[in-house]
Formats: C-alpha cells, structure tokens, sequence
C-alpha cells in the first residue's frame, strides 16, 4: 500500500478527571482557547443547560428518559450516576476522530474515569486535583451554580472516592489558585509527550459501547 492511501494512524485517549472544585474544565477551556490540535469530546448529562451552556458544546443535555433510550441503543461508551445526576459519553465523540488518527481528550468524572481505564488500560489517565481540599470546597461556593445540598454531596464524594484517584492516573496536575495558564501548560506537556505505544494506540479499535446491566 502506498503511502497516499495508508489509514491515519489511531489517536491517543486522554481522560482528563477531577474531584468538583479542582477546576479541570477551566484548564480544558484554556487548551480549547489556545486551538491546539486535539479533539474534545462532549459528554451528555441529565440536567438542564446552566447560563451560557449550548447543547452539544458544552454537553449534551437530557431528560432521563431520552438518556435511558440512548444508553440502551449503544449510544454510549461509558456511563455513570454522580451527584444524582446520569452522565455519559457518547462513543461517536471518541471512536471517530480517533480512528481518523486525531487524539482525544475527553473530560469526565472520577467513576468514569476509572471505569474506562480499568476497560482500556491504553487510555491515559490525567488527574487534575486541588491545592487542598478545603481549596476545591471555597471554589464550589464561590462559583455559585449549585445548590448548598449540591455541593455537600459534592465534598462527600471527593473526600470519600474522588480524591484516592491520584493513586491510579497515569499523571497528576495540581491546579494551584491563580496559575491556571501554567497548569494548561503542563497538561499540554503530557500530551505532546506520552510515547505512542501499540498498547495506547489499540485503543480507538477496541472500543465498544458500555455493557448493559442484566
């Protein structure tokens, strides 16, 4: 075959996670805002569009039982209940231009997280964490988009599963206060970075929608 007409090879899936408050989807604005060459992918939740939110750019919003439908259909590659909320990532956001040989990055909560990395240990794990996280807690009140029984819930699951992610990511990010252009910066380094293994480059074809519960 020659080269004109070789298949691009296969992209690299970076799953970018983070306890609330840590402040990764500031770090991702900055990388989008930047233009670098990465495609992001746009996850779905059940939950109406904040002030400013578009549909199908910032997320894809639901109701449950269009999620229910979806999640059924194979809609999505991984799926996860967090702060009562349903949340998912539509497989189409990552298969695609991972296969047309872009990389991904693909924001999502720490369940997730773990989920797609325990199904495709070929993903790259990043986890932005807080300063402290008494640190992540004044950043949820001060944003105000939650409710005070929002954000407990918010601190609970960080105190009690969230933050023990650290331990398993392949990399890890402090998002000190006020230095978020240098913590772009540094995660843009682990992505020009990372050798192209057969292992993290597999990925993109061994994808496959999430399991369904019997």
């Amino acid at each position: 075959m020659s080269p004109a007409t070789e298949s691009p090879r296969a992209g690299l899936l970076f799953l970018v996670t983070a306890p609330s408050g840590a402040g990764k989807d500031s770090v991702i604005g900055v990388l989008r805002e930047r233009g670098v060459d990465l495609a992001f992918a746009v996850t779905a939740l059940t939950r109406a569009p904040r002030e400013g939110e578009r549909d199908g750019i910032e997320h894809f919003f639901l109701t449950d039982a269009e999620f229910e439908r979806r999640l059924c259909s194979g809609w999505f590659l991984e799926t996860a209940t967090v702060y009562g909320r349903s949340y998912g990532t539509p497989i189409h956001q990552v298969r695609e231009p991972l296969l047309a040989g872009r990389d991904v990055m693909l924001r999502l909560d720490v369940q997730g997280a773990r989920e797609l990395k325990r199904r495709y240990p070929g993903a790259i794990a990043i986890f932005v964490e807080p300063p402290s996280p008494e640190e992540a807690e004044r950043r949820m009140r001060s944003r105000a988009t939650e409710s005070s029984q929002e954000i407990e819930r918010r601190i609970a699951a960080m105190r009690d599963y969230e933050l023990s992610f650290a331990r398993e990511a392949d990399y890890r990010v402090v998002n000190t206060t006020g230095d978020l252009e240098r913590v772009a910066d540094r995660v843009w380094g682990i992505v020009t970075s990372v050798p192209r293994t057969t292992e993290r480059t597999a990925v993109a074809a061994e994808l496959s929608p999430v399991p369904l519960q019997d």
